[in-house]
């Protein structure tokens, strides 16, 4: 029992949604059946022009008389080769032929001749008429070629065009079979190699089967590089007709249509066909190495991070590891001969020191969690004024030496949100103030509101942040050149992370510089206030 392939639209790749792509018509396709009335009108009208003639050759020489009146019948002619082609105007030359010498050649209403000239003019007419109806015939034909060949240029530049705009490899085979079915009224199937073996990727009509044999013929087509099927030198038995998508690496799959009934497709429709084939492996081929670029880039950019990352970190963590390393040596050997207050400050700043290291890993961890979405949110509610003087209390703690005052507009509630995140926003935030401001300068902690949102900003006097950086404040080790910079204890996080968390509450975070005469920074964080607080 012969195993069958089979291809259904809702299984692999192509369950996705097949994109709409407008019916065109045919290039070059095989005609529908034609009655007999479909086949004789053209030679009736071609008929009707020439009693047309004859009535208007009597009309006017009843009225005057005329030399020659075989002119008329030459436009009956010029009419039928025009409209109809050459075959249809070759009968309204003869019938031109016998309805003048019916009605205009001595004895009328005979068909015989009796005057030698008037047997040539007849014959004259007759050549004129043939040579007429093949020239025009074959100019109609000729125009109506071009104009066919017009439309499916026109067809397969915008085919071209819908594929350029397509990156994803499955978009354009999608794209490739629709439009081969739309064109050749024919089903069509795009085959790919998969685990080492040629595999339905795409079809149109999506309900199809191939036989063992139909699948040789298309792994033939694949390693040969050449057309297999019918029409061709190779399995010309095989009612499919299998074309290459050949690339500059080698052919990268097969595109067929099949030809029930022993129907070939005729050399215009082939052609189409064959550059279909030639588009949608160009678009393949695009499509991949777009997906190659986009996967070098993202290889590089992760690698620029992770160098950065720890270039940052080692020059960062060494200071502090320094001073804890100096003050716990100055302990161990020193410690019972150093008196109380020196022991004590060697004491303090390795408490510092480790509380500065903590803080980075605090902001590296925070980092990590928000680019893997795994930060959590233990919502409690949050005293907006204590929350600025925690903020302030652990920045005096580590040395500094600005004035800070804190301004809590009367009545405003208290906010839904993490504490501990929070606590993290405000110490980055006030950080990266110190670093603005100078020593002795003045940094203002405010909450108001404004809404339906809570405004906390943080704004010191100090120089400010260049106009070149400010676009830049909030991305991952972006930092200013000091006394400016950023506020992630010195691996340029700490305004990243910010951002990252009060985006998680729905908020959102500004930088404005200068503030005032050219100077100073602000931070405005937006938060959301809980409902039932109007």
């Amino acid at each position: 029992m012969d195993a069958m392939v089979a291809f259904d639209p809702r299984s692999s790749r192509t369950a996705q949604p097949v994109p709409k792509v407008s019916r065109p018509g045919s290039w070059a396709l095989p005609r529908s059946r034609k009655t007999g009335f479909d086949l004789a009108w053209p030679y009736l009208w071609s008929a009707a022009a020439v009693g047309l003639a004859a009535g208007v050759g009597l009309a006017l020489t009843s009225l005057v008389r005329l030399p020659n009146i075989s002119m008329v019948f030459l436009l009956a002619v010029l009419f039928s080769a025009a409209r109809f082609g050459i075959w249809p105007a070759l009968v309204s030359s003869g019938l031109s032929f016998l309805a003048y010498n019916f009605f205009f050649i001595e004895p009328l209403h005979t068909f015989a001749v009796t005057q030698p000239h008037e047997l040539l003019s007849l014959f004259v007419l007759l050549a004129a008429a043939i040579l007429t109806s093949t020239i025009a015939g074959r100019a109609r034909d000729q125009a109506q070629l071009a104009a066919e060949r017009e439309v499916a240029s026109q067809r397969l530049y915008r085919f071209a065009r819908r594929l350029s705009a397509l990156a994803d490899p499955q978009s354009v085979i999608d794209h490739a079979v629709i439009q081969a079915h739309g064109d050749l009224r024919r089903p069509c199937v795009i085959l790919l190699p998969e685990q080492g073996r040629l595999a339905m990727s795409a079809a149109w009509p999506p309900e199809d089967h191939l036989n063992p044999e139909v699948l040789a013929a298309a792994d033939l087509a694949l390693m040969q590089g050449e057309p297999v099927g019918a029409g061709t030198a190779l399995c010309p038995t095989v009612p499919w007709l299998f074309l290459p998508l050949r690339t500059p690496e080698g052919a990268t799959g097969v595109i067929g249509i099949a030809l029930p009934d022993d129907a070939p497709v005729d050399p215009e429709a082939r052609v189409m066909f064959e550059t279909v084939a030639e588009l949608t492996a160009t678009a393949l081929e695009r499509a991949r190495l777009g997906q190659e670029i986009s996967a070098a880039r993202t290889a590089a950019e992760a690698e620029r991070i992770r160098n950065t990352l720890l270039a940052s970190i080692s020059h960062d963590f060494r200071t502090p590891l320094a001073s804890i390393l100096g003050a716990a040596t100055s302990l161990i050997e020193y410690g019972a001969r150093l008196p109380e207050p020196a022991r004590r400050d060697l004491l303090v700043q390795v408490k510092d020191e480790a509380e500065h290291l903590d803080g980075m890993v605090r902001n590296l961890l925070a980092m990590t969690r928000l680019e893997a979405g795994a930060l959590e949110l233990n919502r409690d509610w949050v005293d907006l004024q204590e929350l600025f003087d925690r903020a302030v209390a652990v920045a005096k703690r580590r040395g500094a030496s600005e004035t800070f005052d804190v301004a809590v507009e009367e009545g405003l509630p208290f906010v839904f949100a993490d504490p501990n995140l929070l606590d993290q926003v405000l110490a980055n935030v006030v950080g990266n103030a110190i670093q603005h401001a100078g020593s002795g300068d003045r940094i203002t902690l405010q909450a108001r509101r404004d809404g339906e949102m809570v405004v906390l900003s943080v704004t010191d006097n100090g120089p400010g942040i260049a106009r070149e950086v400010l676009p830049r404040i909030f991305e991952k080790f972006a930092r200013a050149p000091r006394p400016s910079g950023d506020a992630g204890e010195g691996t340029g996080l700490g305004l990243a992370i910010v951002k990252g968390i009060v985006e998680a509450h729905h908020g959102t975070v500004a930088a404005i510089s200068p503030v005032s005469q050219v100077q100073g920074t602000r931070i405005e964080i937006r938060l959301p206030l809980p409902q039932g607080n109007s």
